[in-house]
């Protein structure tokens, strides 16, 4: 028996969990690409930074604003899937686990856990005490509660199913397909703080699963009493994390969390507000820096070079890859030779060297590198076939055999049009695949991103700008998507050699750390080959800081950003 206990300041001790130690580095989900900002002056009341470049507070309080790109769209664990929405649940609704500073994997609502020798069986022990925001505990049946919720796609909402079949848990497969109720999956509430999950193979990545947004505990009696209003305001959802939610509208573009009393480890909690404000536009947030109001913020383009040499400025890389999403099944774009000229004629240095400049690589297969390394170093994104450097030659070689197959000559690349960044990288793929490509006809077309997210899950796009993060330290995070039956599979791409490999490494080859690295790798290169969904870059994250405020993280699984780590002098 494995016996793994965590006291003392548990957010700062990381554990280890039979899988090479992961690198770190670089979340999800795509409302922080553009830009995150941390206002430091603020709403009425709010402490504020000043023009001498200090961050200083005019009260007791401690507020820190965030602008962030993008408004938050859900406020239910198995319904957000943006980078705004999952964070506002995972800091106010704690799971068991949480990302630390390092983007380690360490004990949040979990006070102790055991693994059985066969590594099959996890029994985890609630921390004495937690409580939900009206006064009610937390129990092992409010996790119970929220896994088989998703386990069942309550109302229809299936988009993180997939997680309960990563986590293996017993019986998922029957329980996800319908002929079991949900009731009979493999997990079990032994007591008010006990809670066991038995699985059907090991799975070396669970708990760094465990601290993603949908494992968080929901309690049955408040969802049930809340009916279709469950989550949609602040008075309908409750709240067991390190902040309340205390100013919430869908329609709004101020978001205010509050540091919760009750909070098991809120005297390590340094901020006491969080304000989120909806700012697209960076070069506003780049003007609120200068004026004295702004702390933190992310830059993109010209205005990278422009605060290069400025204190507090540092580059980082990020936590998305952004591809060009392509509808296989459409005529043109299902030809492989047609998918492999686009991708030769990428000129992904330039792109990120000469329009992104905010530290972004190029990318010419599907991981991002930082994600997932071999015991011995080894990162697997870096060991994989690199296939697609830009080649104007391949390019227009494979062009012309794709118009001898098909006689498709046009397409629309559907993009965010809340993100500044997205519209001049989409111009310069457009520019320079019409140049390289004779006779290609690129059209563009913005869209809120909700919209875009619609289109996607309905397959209503012929190309899409896409960014995919992780949301475990895995590159089954990223592949997953190219399976033939996964929910994200916008390209409606099928392969059963993919299929079967990815299979593999799930299963029979799950406890072989080189088998499964083997399976993978060659999942990786499928999908590369195929050209299904071609690479472009890496985010990277160029930032401005003022001094006094720390702890800002882009984890590269997971949520960007949990507060409770940042502090404010």
């Amino acid at each position: 028996m494995i016996v793994r206990l965590v006291g003392g300041l548990e957010y700062k001790m990381n554990f280890k969990y039979g899988i090479p130690t992961m690198s770190r580095r670089d979340f999800l989900k795509a409302g922080s690409t553009a830009g995150l900002v941390f206002l430091g002056a603020g709403l009425a009341g709010c402490g504020g930074g000043t023009k001498s470049g200090t961050s200083a507070n005019i009260s007791a309080q401690k507020t820190v604003n965030i602008a962030v790109s993008s408004a938050a769209m859900a406020l239910d664990p198995i319904v957000a899937g943006d980078s705004v929405s999952m964070g506002l649940i995972s800091n106010c609704c704690e799971g068991l686990f949480v990302k630390d500073i390092d983007n380690q994997s360490v004990n949040g609502l979990c006070d102790t856990y055991e693994v059985s020798d066969d590594q099959m069986t996890y029994t985890f022990h609630i921390r004495d005490g937690v409580k939900w925001s009206n006064g009610d505990p937390v129990t092992a049946a409010d996790f119970v509660y929220a896994w088989q919720r998703n386990a069942k796609a309550e109302n229809g909402a299936a988009d993180f199913q997939y997680q309960i079949e990563m986590a293996a848990i017993k019986d998922y497969s029957d329980v996800l397909a319908g002929t079991k109720d949900v009731s009979e999956l493999g997990v079990e509430a032994k007591d008010g703080s006990t809670i066991v999950m038995t699985l059907e193979h090991p799975v070396p990545f669970l708990l760094d699963l465990l601290a993603f947004t949908p494992w968080a505990p929901v309690q049955q009696k408040f969802r049930e009493d809340k009916g279709s209003s469950f989550a949609l305001t602040k008075d309908d959802m409750l709240c067991c994390g390190a902040y309340t939610l205390t100013q919430y509208d869908v329609s709004g573009n101020t978001i205010t969390l509050t540091k919760n009393p009750d909070y098991w480890d809120a005297v390590n909690v340094d901020v006491d507000v969080i304000n989120l404000q909806v700012i697209s536009d960076t070069q506003q947030a780049v003007m609120a820096f200068e004026n004295g109001t702004v702390d933190y913020v992310q830059l993109t383009g010209d205005l990278v070079n422009q605060y290069k040499d400025t204190d507090g400025f540092a580059k980082e890389a990020g936590n998305f890859n952004y591809y060009l999403m392509i509808n296989t099944t459409l005529p043109g774009l299902s030809n492989l030779n047609f998918r492999k000229a686009i991708a030769y004629a990428l000129n992904r240095e330039d792109i990120c060297n000469n329009v992104l400049k905010d530290g972004s690589t190029p990318v010419n297969q599907m991981c991002m590198v930082g994600l997932f390394t071999k015991e011995d170093g080894t990162d697997f994104a870096a060991a994989s076939p690199q296939l697609y450097t830009y080649d104007v030659e391949k390019a227009q070689e494979t062009w012309k055999q794709a118009q001898q197959e098909t006689d498709v000559r046009e397409f629309t690349i559907l993009y965010d049009q809340e993100k500044d960044f997205a519209q001049t990288t989409c111009a310069y793929i457009q520019d320079t695949l019409q140049k390289t490509l004779d006779g290609l006809t690129i059209n563009l077309e913005s869209t809120p991103k909700k919209n875009r997210i619609a289109r996607e899950g309905t397959h209503d796009i012929e190309v899409c700008f896409h960014a995919w993060g992780p949301d475990y330290a895995d590159p089954t995070a990223i592949l997953a998507m190219y399976e033939s039956d996964h929910p994200s599979n916008y390209s409606c791409w099928k392969n059963d050699e993919f299929d079967s490999a990815y299979e593999k490494a799930n299963t029979t080859d799950a406890g072989n750390a080189d088998a499964r690295w083997d399976e993978l790798m060659r999942c990786n290169e499928i999908c590369t080959e195929q050209a299904v969904c071609i690479p472009i870059y890496q985010t990277g994250a160029a930032t401005i800081t003022r001094s006094g405020i720390e702890g800002v993280t882009q984890h590269i699984t997971g949520i960007p950003c949990y507060y409770k780590f940042v502090t404010s002098k």
